[in-house]
């Protein structure tokens, strides 16, 4: 029963789209985001290898950590115990700038009800409240092997091996993330990175040229993705600089980005800070405008030394 996400005592939360238009109450609120969630859920089960995300701003708002605490003042309907997993749980922090779902979900964490656990998820744990670390036991989970990843997205999901083999190679070991990546092929997100760091290498007006390009909204969908990309694409090009092509994850594509330049060898290291700078900030929905103009000057000053 939990394998098939049906197990009544056990709960599943993670960021959900708020409704585009405003329920007259926030106990219909907390209904239609609790709806929405479910929805997810049945969606997940049917289609467990595909890509999760929404197309609009998303998060673990209030409205649903209110839901929960409700839920976990219920006994278990099955067994002893009831579990509560929390995913992406950094995302109860940034949104509408206030912190209000996460010092909510901390009163749960304080007094829990009896025989009840909480397990939070998070690739980003830096961006929990203080007070939500300082009450967990943190556990960090290793990357899987290359060819545990392979195997897996061979047998499970069936997916070609050349495909496979390629994906698992930059999956940094987790198997969600090659799932996503294959998604980005689709949408062409590498190719805007690329585009980004080349806007970079480029003059000040080719900047600005590049910037009118961007949107000016749904910097948690779209933008993140190209963030990360981005990152990735850095590491690439700090191989190079090392000599170290067989470190890459796509030589010829760093190549055929940087050309002859000989960037500096600390190319990622003097960025990893802006790049997870701009991340915290699509998270918060900043404009992508805005966050890429201060990433553009940050990079292109890396770029030559600066």
């Amino acid at each position: 029963m939990a394998e098939r996400l049906e197990h009544p005592d056990l709960h599943w939360y993670f960021p959900v789209e708020r409704p585009s238009r405003r329920s007259s109450s926030p106990a219909k609120l907390r209904e239609a985001l609790e709806q929405a969630r479910l929805e997810e859920v049945q969606r997940r089960r049917e289609e467990p290898l595909q890509p999760t995300g929404t197309d609009g701003p998303s998060g673990i708002y209030l409205e649903l950590v209110q839901k929960m605490r409700e839920r976990a003042a219920s006994r278990p309907a099955l067994g002893q115990r009831a579990v509560f997993i929390v995913g992406d749980a950094e995302t109860m922090v940034p949104q509408a700038a206030s912190p209000a779902a996460a010092n909510a979900f901390l009163k749960l964490l304080e007094e829990p009800p009896r025989d009840t656990f909480f397990i939070l998820t998070s690739s980003r744990p830096g961006a929990l409240l203080p007070t939500v670390r300082s009450r967990v036991l943190s556990i960090r989970v290793a990357p899987l092997k290359e060819d545990e990843v392979e195997a897996f997205l061979r047998q499970e999901a069936g997916w070609p091996a050349d495909e496979a083999s390629r994906l698992a190679r930059i999956s940094h070991g987790s198997i969600g993330r090659a799932i996503h990546l294959r998604d980005a092929d689709g949408s062409g997100t590498h190719e805007k990175a690329d585009a980004l760091i080349a806007a970079a290498l480029a003059t000040r007006r080719e900047r600005l040229e590049y910037l009118v390009t961007l949107p000016a909204a749904r910097a948690r969908t779209e933008f993140a993705g190209i963030l990360e990309a981005v990152e990735e694409r850095l590491r690439d090009i700090t191989c190079l600089a090392l000599d170290h092509p067989e470190g890459t994850f796509d030589a010829e594509g760093a190549r055929r980005l940087i050309g002859d330049r000989r960037l500096p060898a600390d190319t990622l290291t003097r960025v990893a800070d802006h790049i997870d700078e701009a991340r915290t900030a699509a998270q918060g929905n900043v404009n992508p405008q805005a966050i890429a103009s201060v990433l553009l000057m940050e990079l292109a000053g890396a770029f030559d030394g600066g």
